[in-house]
């Protein structure tokens, strides 16, 4: 377990969002819903083709998490802003950064995660703190 976090450390993960991902989170989310799904349904959407479900992208903040903190690891709470749509074959990538900890070493960590054209499809802030084993 690490013990020297500090204001600014980041860890960055990288995963391309594959179809297998969104039938894997349907079975475990139960949601189908066909915008995710139905290619003819959609097409007439704002989206004009399916798009992932945001939480599968939100999903990496756990794995980035880890990276920066180590294992032991608990999030507190999270706010997030879903601002661009997550297409399957895009590849994001989830940065995350230290920006407080206060004295009883809870960490306020920025989350930025982006697909590979550089747009921020999910944006905000966690809180983490390390489980005390």
């Amino acid at each position: 377990m690490r013990s020297d976090l500090q204001v600014g450390d980041r860890a960055t993960v990288v995963r391309r969002i594959e179809a297998e991902d969104l039938e894997a989170f349907a079975h475990l989310s139960l949601d189908r819903n066909r915008i995710h799904f139905d290619t003819e349904f959609a097409s007439s959407s704002y989206f004009g083709k399916p798009i992932a479900h945001g939480m599968i992208g939100a999903a990496l903040i756990s794995g980035a998490l880890t990276e920066l903190m180590g294992d032991g690891n608990i999030w507190i709470n999270a706010s997030i802003e879903f601002n661009n749509p997550i297409f399957i074959g895009d590849q994001l990538k989830a940065t995350l950064e230290i920006t407080d900890i206060d004295r009883r070493g809870v960490a306020s960590i920025s989350v930025v995660i982006c697909n590979d054209t550089d747009k921020t499809v999910i944006g905000g802030m966690v809180k983490s703190m390390r489980a005390r084993i």
